[in-house]
């Protein structure tokens, strides 16, 4: 692998998807001639109004929001006499069902988008890899549209939900792209039971099913308890063992949770795909602090080898209008950056296209 891509919350912002800090304004948002929906901003209203004191324009951090939520149901606290652990546990499927809905539904082609990830595809799929840091299906979306026979490989054990709903190992055509997603996807289901990981490459189960949600999660909520009857929830059942399967992601929190059976093994291999790299391009990345265990493993990939390879690595950044961003860059990994972009991918692919 002679190229790593690093893909952050802008990258995904270039084909209308939000970034984080726009989400909690979208959780509360009401949609015309929808009465689920709708009933579901009500419930993210109370639940933001009662904990956060929300006003108008005036919303909490998502990173607060959920390691509130984490920590209290993990240590089995409530947050205040209206949310005991089982509401906090209802709330957070509808706030994850809510963030998955506004990925889905927010995606805009991006000309410029289309012409990165087609520059690097045609350079060689076994010299490229992606490594996304998003929930979002945005890169599946452009490389799906540039050429539907590219196989995905998410690194990650699973199998594959196929076309008429099966279930396959996955398959071994020549055209693969290696695409490691260290905080999950929202196209992933995960066996809590016999921890099978299943990939629906693509994205054909509703949101609604793939959640996890219960009767009991709407009647525990005055504004959804005369819908628990009339909303049918299909589960998703094991094709292993015939459990239940959801969503499996790490939230956006400062507990994010890759102690489940399948995020060890994505890790892993996000390492070798960093460290066996010759070049890091970061394209959308500000380098959070709540990311501090995928920054550390930047820098033990950065550093682990160093001394016994005869190239140094490259690393290019990718940002729009961000001296904030620069300065984060500047300061983790000083002079070994090779260049930094913050006229966006349109500045990147221009110098891309002449050298």
């Amino acid at each position: 692998m002679k190229t790593t891509l690093i893909l952050g919350a802008g990258f995904s912002k270039n084909s209308g998807v939000p970034i984080q800090s726009e989400i909690p304004a979208l959780l509360t948002k009401a949609r015309e001639n929808n009465d689920f929906e709708n009933r579901v901003s009500l419930v993210m209203e109370g639940f933001l109004r009662d904990v956060f004191g929300f006003e108008k324009d005036i919303y909490p951090e998502l990173d607060d929001l959920l390691t509130c939520m984490d920590i209290s149901t993990n240590s089995e606290h409530h947050l205040g006499i209206k949310y005991s652990p089982i509401h906090l546990r209802a709330l957070k499927r509808l706030i994850i069902y809510r963030i998955f809905s506004i990925l889905e539904d927010s995606f805009t082609y991006s000309r410029e988008v289309d012409k990165l990830i087609r520059f690097f595809i045609e350079h060689g799929l076994e010299d490229t890899g992606f490594l996304v840091l998003n929930w979002d299906t945005v890169l599946e979306k452009y490389i799906s549209m540039i050429d539907p026979g590219i196989v995905i490989d998410y690194c990650n054990g699973g199998k594959y939900l196929t076309e008429d709903g099966r279930f396959k190992e996955k398959r071994n055509e020549d055209r693969r792209i290696k695409v490691v997603k260290v905080h999950g996807s929202c196209n992933w289901l995960y066996c809590d039971n016999c921890r099978v990981l299943i990939n629906d490459t693509l994205s054909r189960m509703p949101n609604i099913r793939k959640i996890g949600f219960k009767k009991s999660d709407f009647e525990l909520f005055d504004e959804m308890k005369e819908l628990a009857d009339r909303i049918f929830l299909e589960d998703i059942r094991c094709f292993i063992c015939g459990d239940n399967v959801s969503a499996h992601i790490a939230t956006q929190s400062y507990r994010k949770s890759f102690r489940t059976n399948s995020f060890p093994d994505i890790w892993d291999r996000a390492e070798d795909m960093l460290t066996n790299s010759e070049k890091w391009v970061f394209i959308g990345y500000s380098l959070p602090q709540a990311d501090y265990e995928f920054k550390h493993l930047l820098k033990i990939c950065e550093l682990k080898l160093r001394h016994r390879k005869e190239r140094k690595l490259s690393i290019d950044v990718v940002l729009l209008n961000s001296e904030t961003a620069t300065n984060k860059y500047r300061s983790f990994f000083g002079n070994k950056i090779n260049r930094i972009f913050n006229g966006g991918i349109g500045e990147y692919m221009n110098y891309l296209q002449s050298t």
